[in-house]
């Protein structure tokens, strides 16, 4: 694998501000889509969740409304009333107190939207259109990543099997405290000291509607001597342990001997 090496790396705040974005445009639609009919916002939904598009007259006259996708119309509604829904949509439209349902989405139902008004009584008015964008995510799924030792560097790269418009971001797990960082991008290759505190990371995939994080993975297998150098200390603290022991019993035994020839002494005395 060729990958590029990158450092993109940013504080815990910028991330956490990155998460606090997506939270937003989440709430716009992780669970119905409602349209703004006052800015003609932009809907973001999940596959198959259900879109709302709602639409109202004044006062007590006679309408029409019009659901149109791109160039052509889902749904005639009349205030009689009576529905005309396209044929391949009969299964998904419904219709509810002044708003027209888009159910069941799906990803090619993603694209400009309108709700046209018009008047059939009373004096004349000209029609009214509001328009929506509509975006449909497939959620994303728990990535997987991948790592590759390159001499001194560790080369990375995550995968979500499934969603759309997914971006990536890595973490570093320190061992304790919040001090971590983030690198951006699918791909990143990172190289990392001697005595560096933190080899585990973690990868994100995340789009307007979801995230999901992998395992984490050490990166201590592509650092052998890492392992090497931090056993010595331990194998010299232990060598010094054993030789103040053996020193110790040594002492000890020559004060037994040396109280054994004191008492024999006495005793021929």
């Amino acid at each position: 694998m060729t990958t590029q090496c990158r450092a993109f790396k940013t504080s815990r705040r910028i991330h956490a501000e990155v998460m606090l974005l997506y939270i937003i445009v989440c709430q716009y639609g992780c669970s119905e889509g409602v349209a703004d009919t006052a800015t003609g916002s932009t809907i973001t939904v999940k596959v198959g969740e259900s879109v709302m598009f709602p639409f109202s007259a004044e006062g007590n006259q006679s309408y029409t409304a019009d659901l149109l996708f791109n160039t052509f119309t889902i749904v005639t509604w009349y205030s009689q009333p009576f529905i005309h829904v396209r044929e391949q949509y009969k299964e998904r439209v419904s219709i509810g107190n002044h708003s027209i349902w888009l159910n069941n989405s799906r990803l090619s139902d993603s694209g400009l939207y309108q709700v046209k008004i018009e008047y059939t009584s009373g004096d004349f008015k000209p029609l009214e259109h509001t328009y929506f964008h509509l975006q449909v995510f497939e959620p994303v799924s728990k990535p997987n990543i991948t790592a590759e030792c390159l001499g001194s560097n560790v080369s990375l790269s995550c995968f979500s099997s499934q969603g759309t418009a997914v971006t990536y971001s890595w973490e570093n797990l320190p061992p304790c405290g919040n001090d971590s960082y983030v690198h951006l991008g699918q791909a990143t290759c990172l190289q990392l000291q001697a005595f560096s505190p933190s080899t585990t990371y973690a990868c994100t995939a995340h789009n307007p509607v979801s995230r999901a994080t992998s395992d984490s993975v050490d990166l201590e297998m592509c650092f052998p001597q890492r392992s090497q150098v931090r056993w010595v200390p331990a194998l010299c603290a232990t060598s010094a342990f054993l030789v103040f022991g053996a020193l110790v019993l040594l002492y000890k035994r020559k004060q037994h001997q040396q109280y054994q020839r004191e008492t024999i002494q006495v005793e021929v005395d």
